[in-house]
């Protein structure tokens, strides 16, 4: 679940813009103008339910070694957001199968993606380390590796999952999003129809649209509104708390993200008319649940190619192995 805030710069946006309403003098920022970072591509809903490492037969370790070094990758595949887990080779299950290789006196790591069907969909060199260092049982070494190849492997399971909603006519790469509205709760004055009416103006076009069924809707968004007294202000000029909170669902019930609006007004002035004050909200609070629904859905991921193609990884020395 990712949270992107309104009012206070995230990881994914940084862009803030000004406007005045009817009522008063309040600066609005528009969060997601433009993104300022990649971390919402990170891989939601990968192809495999699991991903099983086996302990690698053809590692140049020991048993003992060879086991460090699956967990190794199992972890670092956990920290990229991938079920993985240690276990023995079976069908009907996907695999990340190392097989270590001898090239002169480096030694390189592959990492193999085998699907249920027992098909290699790609392969992808990890890290290069000497014989010797190979050879030395340091553990480090290992976890190294293991960091290095993680993010290359996760990069070939998003390429996975959107080759497969390329050939699917059903996924979100081949028809838009079916989003059902909750509406607008808790608003003082016309805030409620004011957001809800700019809101749905703003998202629907040719990737998202409302639907008015639930049942058949890719999404569900809900939008609570909440508005505290808070501190005096400058000049002592009282002023209110304005939370906006935006949440996005899957058909499963599950949360793929938030969308939350934060900003002090000037007390009561939002009490009757919302005004532009609103329909930024609405309109900047499309703007960043399309981005929740790109990011989770991977809708505008690069599908791999057919035969898997292969990269190498730079030729690194393991920190504090330098001779």
């Amino acid at each position: 679940m990712k949270e992107i805030s309104f009012f206070r710069v995230s990881k994914i946006v940084a862009c803030l813009l000004s406007f005045t309403p009817l009522i008063g003098c309040m600066t609005v920022p528009h969060p997601f103008e433009k993104q300022a970072g990649n971390k919402g591509g990170v891989l939601s809903n990968p192809p495999p339910a699991r991903l099983i490492v086996p302990v690698p037969t053809e590692s140049l370790l020991n048993d003992k070694e060879s086991a460090v070094l699956a967990h190794d990758i199992a972890k670092a595949m956990l920290d990229q957001t991938v079920p993985a887990v240690v276990g023995k080779a079976q069908k009907g299950e996907w695999l990340l199968v190392t097989k270590v290789e001898n090239q002169g006196d480096m030694v390189v790591p592959k990492l193999s993606i085998i699907s249920p069907d027992g098909k290699v969909q790609a392969t992808r060199d990890a890290m290069p380390v000497s014989t010797k260092d190979w050879a030395s049982g340091n553990e480090a070494i290992y976890a190294q590796v293991a960091q290095q190849a993680a993010p290359i492997v996760n990069e070939v399971l998003t390429g996975l999952q959107a080759r497969q909603m390329v050939s699917d006519p059903h996924s979100l790469k081949n028809r838009p999003a079916q989003i059902y509205f909750e509406g607008v709760k808790g608003a003082p004055g016309d805030g409620n129809t004011v957001i809800a009416r700019q809101f749905v103006v703003s998202l629907n076009d040719k990737l998202n649209a409302i639907q008015q069924d639930k049942s058949k809707a890719d999404y569900s968004v809900g939008c609570n509104v909440s508005v505290t007294n808070g501190a005096a202000g400058t000049r002592g000029n009282p002023v209110q708390h304005v939370e906006v909170v935006w949440r996005i669902v899957d058909k499963k019930g599950k949360e793929a993200g938030k969308v939350t609006q934060i900003n002090d007004v000037p007390a009561h002035s939002l009490d009757v008319y919302w005004g532009d004050t609103g329909s930024a909200v609405g309109e900047e609070a499309a703007g960043g649940i399309k981005r929740v629904i790109d990011n989770y859905s991977g809708r505008n991921n690069r599908p791999l190619a057919e035969n898997g193609g292969m990269t190498k990884a730079p030729l690194v020395t393991p920190p504090g192995l330098q001779n």
